[in-house]
């Protein structure tokens, strides 16, 4: 993208408008893109504010890290003064990616490839991190033999589930790249 910015005001200015005008989490990558400008400029950013006692950090069971701005309310159609060293985005730009995936899963070929191989399926159905947990916790299992039968079964269930969710996600982004 050449309009990224690299100010870290007019980044600041925009982390602003993210807070007051979305109930987005505040977190790099979303501050990155709204921004526009690099995630390292927007984690710089946001560090900063954290250091100077302006936000707070918490960091997510999955390992995100979300800055909380105190006192955060939507301020719905309160004008923004537009910097001259970005343009605003425009109306149709939106936070949630509108591009759809045409790639489905099928949750029966997900499982017969976790029967297999634990994890394959979940690798099949782009959960790379699930696949390799899985395919290292059935096989500690069948150390034990009983556990990972199991665990086996728990495996190939899990893979299924992972391309039906995987096919549902692709289903709601069709949805809402229609209606927009």
């Amino acid at each position: 993208m050449s309009n990224r910015i690299k100010d870290a005001g007019a980044i600041e200015q925009r982390l602003l408008e993210l807070a007051h005008t979305t109930d987005a989490k505040i977190t790099a990558p979303a501050l990155a893109y709204f921004a526009p400008c690099s995630i390292e400029d927007a984690s710089k950013v946001l560090d900063d504010l954290t250091a100077r006692d302006q936000l707070t950090m918490d960091v997510e069971d999955d390992g995100t890290i979300v800055y909380q701005l105190p006192g955060r309310q939507k301020i719905a159609g309160a004008p923004r003064p537009v910097q001259p060293s970005f343009q605003p985005l425009r109306r149709e730009t939106s936070l949630v990616p509108l591009h759809v995936s045409p790639r489905a899963a099928s949750p029966m070929l997900a499982a017969l490839l976790t029967l297999f191989i634990p994890g394959a399926g979940h690798l099949y159905a782009g959960r790379f991190l699930a696949a390799v947990l899985w395919f290292i916790v059935v096989g500690a299992g069948y150390a034990l033999i009983l556990p990972g039968l199991v665990l086996h079964l728990f495996s190939i269930a899990s893979a299924a589930n992972a391309a039906h969710q995987l096919n549902a996600g692709a289903h709601r982004l069709q949805l809402m790249a229609r209606s927009a």
